[in-house]
């Protein structure tokens, strides 16, 4: 069997699929992984809020930008400037011509050796990347790569599933424990600041036993593998939205994904 080529494998999957579904949740459709994004906006403005970060005053570095989706919301939260990057060729190019303003950058935060021009930035985001490093080595270089990119005092935003012991593996995902993220970031001089759930009903339960989050996604399976009825996922979205929303302003932590704000020591 090949080895794993994570580069090739993100940068076809930009070629056949470049949108909403290239990016986020692979199978559940297009209509269905724009309701996620859009709680994902809700979730990440929120928390940006609550933890004071000026975007005003700051200049921003994206990692693994995708189709833009946070490219697109620092530049409305008015960041002071925005550099996106993604190590699939196809995604930079993309990410250029739809955004002429910003710059943009072929980037492995993984690499043993970060572009000596790219400097230090105020924030860096790294949103639904990192459990896509399945190699541990790797991993552990990207914390180093972001500890080296942003300033000290400076902020780091970024998902992962934080379980809450041991890993979940496959071929292109590992879901590593909570323990050993937040070691990670120590190891690296980040301090927590905030975190937050990012879904609770409309993303994959794996932190959860509970049968009626089980019974729950397997209905959203079910009704957006219907792809020749795409008006289905979008009703389904519409009507989880609001119920997700109102449910994750109270909760601490949650099933699914979740997001970390941290502060690099000075």
């Amino acid at each position: 069997m090949a080895a794993f080529d994570p580069r090739a494998y993100w940068d076809g999957r930009h070629a056949k699929h470049y949108g909403p579904e290239s990016v986020g949740y692979a199978g559940l459709g297009v209509s269905y992984n724009v309701w996620m994004y859009r709680v994902r906006n809700h979730v990440v403005r929120r928390e940006i809020r609550k933890a004071r970060v000026q975007m005003s005053q700051c200049d921003v570095l994206d990692v693994g930008s995708g189709t833009g989706f946070y490219v697109d919301l620092w530049g409305r939260l008015g960041a002071r400037s925005v550099t996106g990057s993604d190590f699939a060729p196809y995604a930079v190019d993309a990410l250029r011509k739809r955004f002429p303003s910003h710059s943009f950058c072929e980037l492995d935060i993984t690499a043993a050796d970060l572009p000596g021009a790219l400097g230090q930035f105020d924030v860096v985001s790294a949103f639904d990347i990192f459990y896509h490093i399945v190699d541990d080595g790797k991993y552990a270089q990207a914390f180093r790569n972001v500890s080296a990119l942003v300033r000290p005092g400076g902020i780091f935003l970024f998902s992962e599933n934080f379980l809450p012991g041991g890993r979940e593996s496959n071929v292109h995902q590992v879901s590593r424990s909570s323990e050993e993220i937040t070691q990670l970031l120590s190891d690296n001089g980040f301090g927590i600041l905030r975190r937050a759930p990012v879904f609770f009903l409309m993303n994959r339960p794996l932190k959860s036993r509970s049968r009626v989050l089980s019974a729950t996604w397997s209905m959203i399976e079910r009704v957006t593998s219907k792809r020749h009825r795409p008006y289905l996922a979008n009703w389904l979205g519409a009507a989880l939205y609001p119920v997700e929303i109102s449910t994750l302003k109270w909760m601490s932590t949650g099933p699914t994904t979740e997001m970390m704000i941290c502060r690099r020591h000075p």
